[in-house]
């Protein structure tokens, strides 16, 4: 499916065009317009993170827990994810994840060294798959401590790679 959203991604259009090719729609693709310079049209694609749109901002909510209840996503780690994208998305709520002022940062600059809309979302992608990756590392270093605690630093670091790669692979 093609999905569309305004241009210049920042926290949430990057978090929730994440969020969908993980968990809604493997395969989808992005496209970007000027709203509200320019119209909406259907044939743009599903649009997110626009006004007014079914996945947009709702009921104090951003678009990437819109997405998230919409969809059934019950993921941990997701919803982790989403108190800080709203955190660092929503207007005066910076204090209620640590990491938000740190990723409203970056995304908002990543718009600025990036050579197009594509990149950023691509670039601000992976920063979310990191953090998510992070998240999982701390509880399987929690789960393994006993197994991990022996090992020099870098067979610790590359065993828990390879749990997450497989886990990517299915395997």
């Amino acid at each position: 499916m093609r999905w569309v959203t305004r241009s210049f991604p920042g926290v949430d259009r990057t978090a929730s065009a994440w969020l969908i090719r993980k968990f809604v729609d493997p395969e989808a693709e992005f496209t970007f317009i000027d709203w509200p310079e320019q119209e909406l049209r259907p044939e743009h694609g599903i649009p997110f993170d626009i006004k007014g749109v079914e996945h947009g901002h709702r009921d104090g909510k951003c678009t990437f827990e819109v997405i998230v209840e919409k969809y059934s996503i019950d993921d941990p780690y997701v919803r982790r994810l989403a108190e800080i994208v709203h955190a660092a998305d929503i207007r005066g709520e910076e204090d209620r994840a640590p990491e938000a002022r740190g990723i409203k940062a970056v995304l908002n600059g990543l718009r600025f060294v990036t050579g197009s809309d594509e990149e950023t979302l691509e670039v601000g992608m992976m920063i979310w798959e990191a953090l998510y990756a992070h998240f999982r590392v701390e509880d399987l270093k929690r789960e393994m401590q006993d197994d991990l605690e022996p090992l020099p630093k870098t067979e610790r670091l590359r065993l828990l790679r390879r749990i997450l790669a497989g886990d990517r692979l299915g395997d």
